[in-house]
């Protein structure tokens, strides 16, 4: 193999960690796409659990209020008393922030889920910008060592 093979050798070389770059910053990228869905289905799932806590509390409610009101008259109060309806009122108002409780904690954990998904997704741009440029200076070292010939002064054998 003589001195011609050596450029042939560099760019093969070149072109090789050129590809190696481009398929590293893609895959990196996907695997930054897979984990924004990921986040995505789990905001999904976030929203509907805190919605399905917030059902549950109003059931929850409605035992109570039937409960206190069942108490209420058994202890010969009118149901429709002063007493009654306050503490209708109370039970009601509590369930109520419980449920709105639940609601805003779903809503925290989706925006904090969306947003973890954004920055996948950006990580994965970087990731195959950086790929670009790692295999484009790949390129250009072949190029600039191409330009100067494969000799170097000062080195055995060089001119």
């Amino acid at each position: 193999m003589g001195a011609a093979a050596i450029p042939i050798i560099q760019w093969g070389t070149a072109l090789l960690a050129a590809g190696a770059a481009v398929q590293q910053g893609k895959e990196a990228q996907d695997y930054n796409e897979y984990l924004a869905k990921q986040s995505e289905a789990d905001a999904r799932t976030a929203k509907s659990a805190a919605e399905v806590e917030a059902m549950r509390i109003r059931k929850q409610r409605d035992k109570v209020r039937a409960d206190a009101i069942a108490t209420i008259a058994q202890s010969g109060v009118d149901v429709n008393s002063d007493t009654a309806l306050r503490i209708d009122e109370q039970i009601t108002r509590d369930s109520e922030e419980d449920a709105f409780l639940a609601l805003a904690g779903g809503t925290d954990r989706v925006n904090r889920l969306g947003a973890e998904a954004d920055g996948y997704r950006i990580s994965g741009k970087q990731a195959r910008t950086a790929g670009y440029v790692k295999a484009g200076t790949s390129l250009l070292g072949a190029a600039s060592n191409n330009g100067r010939g494969w000799k170097r002064a000062g080195t055995a054998g060089g001119a």
